[in-house]
């Protein structure tokens, strides 16, 4: 592979994001930082959970940020990108239409990817925190769907994809017998591995870990699960102007943090997990990395 920048377009059910890393292979010694992320909080979510579809104004926003994203990686001249998108697009009955409009106005081929996917693309951080022992659960919650997947020894057991994100929550769109699945599966685990903690991605858990003072183990940052449930408890007792002003929330984050939260407890409370570890990472570095170990592979 050759040393230099690439990236990442990850169009979520919230957000779109651009993550960009600079990449060098020397001695056989591979690393990697951030050098840029950005992020737009397009909430296609809230057409899709209402209307089943992804109108006018949304599909014209998206299609400017894809083009930003390109021009900004046109910039660090990118060798390689890859862009992906998940719940929101796999749900729109528009989402293929949505796909060819970006293409042809920006050159950017967008894949939507089923949910396993997701998950395993998400996973693929495991090995950056290197976590070839011990016993885990990748919990990555979106705005559409949450990802999990059991982790084990330094390898990927199971991974499966549930329609219960933060958005459809709010929107109330969340079906109670995916809920009881969901359940039935970290419990049939948990009966098989014993006790596991959780390895939590996405904005909110990342939020929840910021807000509680930064603890560390081994380098590694670590949210207890007894200080995410005081979190919640505390911001659920607030409206969401509250959450804005006392934790300087943004207004898109403010509302999701809630239904965030519940499911990352009600998963700790199903292991019996004691701490979160919080990469602060996602699917857009999930996406760097494997494009990073498929060029190294061509070579």
């Amino acid at each position: 592979m050759k040393n230099g920048y690439y990236g990442s377009i990850d169009i979520g059910t919230n957000a779109a994001r651009m993550v960009i890393k600079n990449v060098s292979l020397s001695g056989g010694k591979l690393t990697s930082f951030k050098v840029q992320e950005v992020r737009v909080p397009l909430r296609l979510g809230a057409d899709v959970f209402r209307y089943g579809t992804i109108r006018e104004k949304k599909e014209e926003q998206l299609v400017k940020t894809v083009s930003a994203f390109k021009s900004l990686m046109e910039i660090y001249d990118v060798l390689d990108f890859e862009a992906l998108a998940t719940s929101a697009l796999r749900e729109a009955e528009n989402g293929k239409d949505v796909i060819d409009r970006i293409r042809k106005e920006t050159g950017v081929n967008v894949e939507i990817i089923s949910g396993e996917r997701e998950a395993n693309t998400i996973s693929k951080i495991g090995n950056d925190l290197k976590l070839d022992e011990g016993k885990y659960v990748f919990v990555d919650v979106g705005g559409g769907s949450t990802e999990i997947t059991i982790y084990v020894k330094g390898n990927t057991v199971y991974s499966q994809s549930f329609p219960l994100g933060t958005l459809r929550i709010l929107a109330k769109a969340d079906k109670e017998e995916t809920w009881e699945v969901m359940k039935k599966l970290l419990r049939k685990y948990k009966s098989e591995y014993g006790r596991m903690d959780i390895v939590g991605t996405g904005g909110n858990i990342n939020r929840y870990w910021k807000m509680s003072g930064h603890k560390d183990k081994k380098g590694i940052h670590v949210l207890p699960v007894r200080d995410l449930e005081k979190e919640y408890k505390t911001l659920k007792e607030m409206d969401v102007t509250e959450r804005m002003s006392k934790f300087k929330l943004k207004p898109d984050r403010a509302d999701v943090i809630i239904p965030a939260g519940y499911i990352f407890l009600l998963v700790a409370d199903l292991i019996n997990a004691e701490d979160i570890l919080v990469p602060l990472v996602g699917l857009g570095d999930g996406i760097v990395d494997s494009l990073i170990q498929k060029d190294m592979n061509v070579i």
